[in-house]
């Protein structure tokens, strides 16, 4: 799980090389097992509620969807710290459960998506507003958006009991050879020669991003090498938003934090 423009992509991309390691891209299978469970609720359910039965078909659902991908290890790139998820996974997860969380300042994912809109027209977060930057950050925030819903998401695994690994957006970036290295520790494999210099356009089964819906360049990468972002975040978010986020970086305190910084 992760922040969104937490380098999500290029980790994806980058972990892909491993022919033992999917990472995927947003992920539809926590809603699968949702909706499916929400059939509890159905009427028809509860004039005849076979519960063994409708667990066979949960407890199937990650082994089913991943089945046809050849590799050891899948990760499932989605909101699965959110309590309902937790408790779903806890119930129909066919092996043991450990997240990988990317971690980036949430003022500089505001940014991110501000900057990323202004420079990619047309896009999903001008058709939502005015077309000011304020309008668009007040948007990107707005209580129902999708970096509250990561945002909790990562606070719920954090706080739960399970084996959580942490990656820091600057971390990836600039100590990338000594992340994997920790990374293939936690989940308990060899090592693997990953190319730091060139990466390829992700995909998965000859399936990329489609981003007609929501705007041009979302998903792209720079295909020769590592660096972090250049552009001010001063020229999109003001101070004051800019505390406000910052406060909210609980990993900052550096609790969370592995051995290679």
């Amino acid at each position: 799980m992760s922040l969104p423009r937490s380098a999500n992509t290029l980790f994806g991309s980058l972990l892909n090389q491993n022919p033992r390691i999917k990472v995927t891209a947003n992920s539809i299978v926590p809603d699968i097992i949702w909706r499916i469970d929400c059939l509890r609720q159905d009427d028809i359910y509860y004039n005849f509620p076979d519960e063994e039965s409708l667990d066979n078909v949960l407890g199937n659902v990650i082994s089913n969807y991943y089945k046809e991908w050849d590799c050891d290890i899948v990760l499932d790139r989605s909101v699965w710290g959110l309590n309902d998820n937790i408790e779903l996974l806890k119930k129909y997860s066919p092996n043991e459960i450990k997240f990988v969380v990317l971690l980036r300042d949430i003022q500089d994912v505001v940014a991110s998506f501000t900057h990323w809109s202004e420079n990619n027209k047309p896009n999903y977060i001008d058709d939502a507003t005015d077309g000011t930057i304020e309008s668009k950050v007040n948007y990107i925030l707005r209580q129902d958006s999708e970096i509250w819903r990561d945002y909790w998401s990562i606070k719920g695994a954090s706080d739960s009991d399970y084996p959580c690994f942490f990656i820091e957006y600057e971390d990836l970036v600039n100590q990338t050879s000594k992340v994997l290295s920790s990374l293939y520790d936690f989940l308990e494999i060899e090592p693997f020669q990953h190319n730091l210099k060139k990466f390829n356009r992700f995909n998965i089964h000859g399936v990329e991003y489609n981003d007609d819906r929501v705007g041009s360049n979302l998903h792209t990468i720079r295909k020769d090498g590592l660096n972090l972002s250049d552009y001010d975040v001063n020229k999109y978010i003001s101070d004051r938003t800019q505390h406000i986020c910052s406060n909210l970086n609980f990993w900052k305190d550096g609790s969370l934090r592995k051995t290679w910084c």
